[in-house]
């Protein structure tokens, strides 16, 4: 092709038309690319909450079933007498 023709492609609406549409296409994927970093941000840390939660619980539970297992030997002792 001839750098005249080569000129008349390059400034044709097609042309045009489709070099928006591929910088329309590229914004979209790092928007979408921004949007999966924020989400998986947002799981993680709200996994390490979770995580957090679940210890505190397994703990106070332990605490828990330590005092039940106290109460019902002092019941135990108590009806002995």
């Amino acid at each position: 092709m001839s750098e005249q023709e080569t000129h008349h492609f390059s400034t044709t609406p097609v042309d045009v038309a489709i070099k928006s549409l591929q910088r329309q296409v590229d914004q979209l994927k790092r928007i979408i690319n921004k949007t999966d970093e924020v989400e998986n941000q947002g799981t993680e840390s709200n996994e390490k909450e979770l995580k957090d939660q679940i210890k505190k619980l397994e703990t106070a539970n332990a605490k828990a079933e330590y005092r039940i297992k106290m109460l019902l030997r002092t019941l135990e002792e108590k009806e002995k007498k």
